[in-house]
């Protein structure tokens, strides 16, 4: 089996310096703000995106997505990685402020991480092992579930308690984790073969 090419993860770096950049500023200037999105702001669909709402938030987000995202990068799916960011930041963003018009503000990473967690899925199912493919599949049958739990619950499953007044929303994991979908579409022009190797 061919290894697979160790790369530095400079996307990576250049998102964690982007998320600890917006933890040094008040969440408040940079958090999704229904009334100044409208009024032009439009730069909070992203950077909403980048700030949280407690410590513990902040930390299982975003060790989620740079944890997927190095992984990832240092397999050779730099270019994947970064069309996937996109896809996913624009539909946590539809998904915020389109399709969900009750919601005055948001915070969180996580639909980037859910972006990158099916992309990782997918990229693990092409793997020739069946037991790492039956892995990944799992996988994505716990974050159906998680999202799941969170629609019927209206509460985190692992992020711990919001604020009074602030709620999950599911419909951010799941539309954005459609954004890792593009990885299909690769896989139907490359030959099988990846690496065995979980994700972390």
């Amino acid at each position: 089996m061919k290894p697979f090419p160790r790369r530095f993860p400079a996307l990576t770096a250049a998102l964690a310096a982007s998320c600890t950049a917006a933890s040094l500023v008040p969440a408040e200037t940079l958090e999704y703000d229904r009334s100044r999105v409208a009024a032009g702001e439009v730069w909070r669909l992203i950077t909403g995106q980048l700030v949280h709402w407690t410590p513990r938030m902040a930390a299982l987000d975003t060790g989620m997505l740079l944890g997927l995202a190095i992984w990832l990068e240092v397999r050779g799916d730099r270019r994947l990685v970064a069309l996937t960011l996109a896809l996913g930041g624009g539909l946590t963003a539809l998904a915020v402020h389109a399709l969900s018009p009750d919601l005055i503000a948001y915070r969180g990473s996580s639909g980037l991480a859910s972006a990158l967690f099916v992309l990782a899925a997918v990229r693990i199912v092409s793997a020739t092992d069946p037991v790492t493919r039956n892995f990944a599949i799992a996988a994505v049958a716990l974050f159906l579930a998680k999202a799941g739990f969170e629609f019927l619950a209206g509460q985190t499953l692992f992020a711990g308690p919001l604020p009074p007044g602030v709620h999950v929303v599911p419909l951010v994991h799941l539309l954005a984790g459609t954004g890792g979908l593009v990885g299909v579409g690769r896989l139907t022009r490359e030959p099988s073969g990846l690496p065995s190797c979980p994700i972390s």
